[in-house]
């Protein structure tokens, strides 16, 4: 039996040593210091007035909780997704032109192996770097909300509010400032980078062109965010003027697959956002839906990937 017909078809091991060096290879290129600004960003806006609340809302330090939360889960998105895009969209071909990736294939390992292996480097980067996002947010948002409370205890004493009152009113504060809701909105970012850096993935594995890969990973990573919304135009029994056709179930089937939906994913970050009650079953729904996109992106990869020469 050849040395090629004995290597098993998926080795764990192998894709961590893949991973590892994937993780190596992203840390060299100074991805981190994408984190700079970010930090100052959300250190910054601790000293800021918002324009938002240059009226009679600054009563109101929900409202402020709420959109210092919104800005940065919003940056927190944009770093992570774009990063996973562009992160993955320059690994295949660096490899190539390294001749990094000659060196795997022969060894052997299994290309299934070599997919798994990058993508799982490109995550873990990400994670590391949320991880870091998320600890400044946690600060701030913490030192933001102890102000809050400190600055709404003293106003409603001074206007003579009762206890009962003034207990609602600090926990509905304190609702806004970190929680384990907030959280959820963090995993729900880190699984739509996941996603869309599966979709950048397949892209590569055909695109001759790294511009082409980045373009249209944010283009599906567009479509993905507002499909839900064009898909209830197109295919909603009200326009129709009855139950949708088998030709437009179909339809409605293909598209959302081809691309991702992510209404889920933004809903769970609203959610946090507003402090509202996220359910387990919702996050459960929504890392079974992140596994079944990369896995299914996965596959496609794999098998556009096997027909390549190199």
């Amino acid at each position: 039996m050849s040395r090629r017909a004995s290597i098993s078809f998926f080795s764990l091991r192998r894709i961590l040593i893949v991973a590892q060096s994937t993780v190596t290879q992203l840390v060299r290129m100074k991805v981190f210091y994408f984190l700079a600004p970010i930090a100052l960003l959300f250190v910054g806006i601790q000293f800021l007035d918002l324009i938002w609340y240059q009226g009679a809302e600054t009563l109101q330090p929900e409202q402020e909780l709420r959109m210092h939360k919104n800005i940065c889960l919003g940056t927190m998105m944009v770093f992570s997704s774009m990063f996973g895009i562009v992160a993955t969209a320059l690994l295949i071909p660096g490899d190539i032109e390294d001749r990094t990736l000659y060196t795997i294939l022969c060894k052997p390992v299994p290309r299934l192996d070599y997919l798994v292996g990058k993508l799982l480097g490109v995550m873990a980067v990400i994670f590391i770097a949320m991880v870091v996002m998320d600890v400044l947010l946690v600060a701030t948002l913490h030192f933001r909300t102890e102000e809050k409370l400190l600055e709404a205890t003293q106003y409603m004493k001074k206007v003579g509010y009762p206890e009962a009152d003034l207990a609602a009113g600090r926990a509905e504060i304190a609702a806004h400032g970190p929680t384990l809701i907030l959280q959820y909105g963090v995993i729900a970012h880190f699984l739509k980078a996941s996603v869309i850096a599966a979709v950048a993935l397949l892209i590569s594995t055909f695109s001759t062109s790294t511009i082409f890969t980045i373009a249209t990973s944010s283009m599906i990573w567009i479509i993905g965010s507002f499909q839900s919304v064009a898909r209830e135009a197109l295919f909603n029994d009200t326009i129709s003027g009855g139950d949708p056709n088998m030709a437009e179930r179909i339809m409605n089937t293909f598209v959302s697959l081809v691309f991702p939906d992510f209404k889920l994913f933004e809903s769970i970050t609203d959610g946090a956002v507003r402090a509202e009650n996220v359910l387990q079953a919702d996050m459960t729904q929504l890392g079974g839906l992140a596994a079944i996109y990369v896995g299914i992106y996965v596959v496609l990869s794999w098998f556009v990937f096997s027909d390549k020469e190199f």
